[in-house]
């Protein structure tokens, strides 16, 4: 069975702040899967402009509440490989 999406508890946040604070953890992992797979938990597939403003919105999230060792960014390679 498939988990439903949760829902931010209230209708429209005021700001882009207010949005990640009523972000709950797994809001934020639910949107790090659905980037993952390129498909929302119904099998919806993201569209390009979805896929943008769900990495804004982790990486928002993680600025926040995530340690810097452990956030996206961290995780991306940089520079060129000696290994290429």
């Amino acid at each position: 069975m498939e988990n439903p999406i949760p829902q931010i508890p209230f209708d429209r946040p005021d700001s882009v702040e207010a949005l990640i604070e009523a972000m709950t953890p797994t809001i934020y992992e639910n949107l790090k899967t659905a980037i993952e797979l390129g498909k929302w938990g119904d099998g919806t597939r993201l569209s390009a402009e979805q896929v943008e403003s769900c990495l804004q919105t982790i990486i928002l999230y993680e600025a926040k509440h995530v340690e810097a060792e452990a956030r996206i960014e961290a995780t991306l390679p940089t520079g060129c490989s000696k290994d290429s």
